[in-house]
């Protein structure tokens, strides 16, 4: 067992967790949100992916101050998290500015734009649906699981997005479990959501 503190309450936890994960079973911790991080059964087998980085906390150890991610970073003897300062949630806020400069109609970004305080940006929008984090594409190759690896990332006149070989796929949903956006619908496949600043299959 370690011992640590996150937003000023000590606890204990178990050699090898993550941040997040002690932090989601400390009572009166805040929340430290995420996206590309979820309870779906579709990544249970899956290491963190690291990809929306959302979940970015601030760590003093040894009197040096970091801003690690929680989905990854185990906790240490020791350990002073911060998982809501003033610093995290501007780092915070810039991630999903970012996110909702390109998916501005995306309701889970929109909803956690506002959960962090974040003012609408200015200027021309994105309408797009992805935020290429890779989950689908990860839930698919999962090889303790079918591992059909049906996705692929895939770039068309400078832009990237995945794709579904429709020979590959058989609808099982994986990919639309692990979606943090929930953008991906089945239909006899997975239907992802196309980019739309050019015309796939053009």
């Amino acid at each position: 067992m370690v011992s640590l503190t996150i937003d000023g309450t000590e606890v204990k936890a178990q050699d090898g967790t993550t941040i997040l994960e002690v932090a989601r079973n400390v009572p009166g911790v805040g929340k430290i949100p995420t996206l590309c991080h979820n309870d779906s059964p579709a990544l249970k087998d899956l290491k963190p992916a690291r990809a929306c980085r959302v979940c970015t906390v601030e760590v003093v150890q040894d009197g040096k101050s970091s801003f690690p991610l929680a989905c990854i970073t185990k906790v240490k003897d020791g350990m002073v998290v911060n998982a809501n300062s003033e610093s995290v949630k501007e780092r915070r806020k810039e991630i999903v500015r970012k996110y909702l400069e390109r998916c501005s109609k995306v309701k889970v970004i929109r909803d956690l734009a506002e959960e962090l305080g974040l003012a609408p940006p200015q200027g021309e929008l994105g309408e797009e649906e992805c935020i290429l984090c890779g989950m689908c594409q990860r839930a698919c190759s999962d090889p303790k699981g079918i591992g059909m690896e049906a996705i692929s990332l895939v770039k068309q006149d400078g832009v990237s997005y995945y794709q579904v070989d429709e020979k590959k796929c058989f609808g099982c949903g994986d990919c639309m479990m692990a979606c943090p956006l929930g953008s991906i619908t089945l239909g006899e496949t997975a239907i992802l959501p196309r980019p739309k600043a050019i015309t796939v299959g053009a």
